[in-house]
């Protein structure tokens, strides 16, 4: 038995997480208890479950036991305390599968600095200058048209909202600091313009188009950003030239 504080999270994590995905591992941890294992290193460096072994400390579940393996068996974590066909067995395969398919934001920085266009595909993954429009699209703004692919996206697909200094600012006593110090974090928000583009075009109602237009989430017929009617999207628009 060890302590789950004496893994190494994984300093290059792919999966960035999102608030709500976060907050489903949390719950199932919580209300379900532990159940599929996280995956450590021989250097006790966690290569899968970073998300996992966070909420779990986060929330005082702090023991763990290692069940080492040379990757030539699989390893199966045995609930003795639950059946399957029980209400708990069943709710916690869907925690299991609803957590794992919320949690998944891709970080392409990361993943860009290992890893060739091919081999992302090879696993599904499509590079980021394709399903985010970003690098050299915001150094060439204009020159590259996003044409909106039909989808069905959740809305919270589209963004990744900021909250690491949620715990912080909780703490400012002054109401009014404490606004601006949100409006301020939500500055570092991510989003995801190709998905919102998706959305826009084939989701959204009216009144959802009218004020994505006047946030700058899409932009229509400017500077040639717009060509046939679709979107072209960015990640950064260089406000002294288009003010």
């Amino acid at each position: 038995m060890k302590k789950i504080k004496d893994l190494i999270p994984d300093d290059k994590n792919y999966n960035t997480g999102n608030e709500f995905g976060n907050s489903l591992i949390e719950k199932s941890l919580r209300k379900l208890g532990a159940g599929r294992s996280i995956l450590i290193d021989k250097n006790n460096r966690i290569i899968a479950g970073n998300k996992t072994a966070e909420n779990a400390m986060s929330i005082g579940l702090e023991d763990m036991q290692i069940v080492e393996s040379d990757g030539t068996k699989i390893i199966a974590v045995k609930r003795t305390d639950i059946d399957l066909d029980s209400k708990k067995g069943r709710e916690l395969a869907l925690a299991d599968n609803a957590s794992a398919k919320a949690n998944i934001v891709w970080n392409h920085a990361n993943l860009k600095e290992d890893w060739g266009d091919d081999d992302l595909k090879g696993w599904g993954i499509e590079p980021e200058a394709t399903e985010g429009l970003s690098g050299e699209y915001s150094e060439k703004l204009g020159e590259v048209l996003y044409e909106p692919k039909k989808s069905n996206h959740e809305p919270l697909d589209l963004f990744v909202k900021e909250t690491k200094f949620d715990a912080e600012i909780s703490q400012i006593k002054n109401s009014q600091i404490r606004e601006m110090l949100l409006a301020r974090a939500c500055f570092f928000s991510q989003f995801n313009y190709a998905k919102i583009a998706d959305y826009y075009a084939y989701q959204a109602t009216p009144e959802e188009k009218a004020i994505f237009e006047k946030l700058a989430l899409v932009l229509l017929d400017k500077e040639q950003l717009i060509e046939n009617g679709f979107s072209d999207l960015m990640n950064e628009l260089d406000g002294n030239e288009y003010e």
